[in-house]
């Protein structure tokens, strides 16, 4: 800790600076992760979501083969 200290100590002040709000953007993205160890509730609610039928896929893979095919105005 006395190392960290004395090379801090050693910075100019816009490098201080810096180096402070690079450990304040650390902190923040270690709050804001979640553990990684139980997805379980994560996967529920992922589930839950609206998903698409077998006829809402066979529609859009039909219009998808004609998409080369529209006729965009020309201006």
């Amino acid at each position: 800790m006395n190392d960290l200290l004395h090379t801090f100590d050693q910075l100019s002040e816009p490098h201080r600076r810096q180096l402070l709000a690079y450990a304040d953007t650390l902190l923040i993205q270690q709050k804001v992760r979640k553990p990684e160890s139980d997805l379980s509730e994560w996967k529920k609610n992922i589930q839950s979501l609206s998903t698409w039928s077998e006829d809402d896929i066979a529609l859009i893979t039909e219009n998808s083969k004609s998409v080369n095919n529209w006729k965009i105005p020309e201006w």
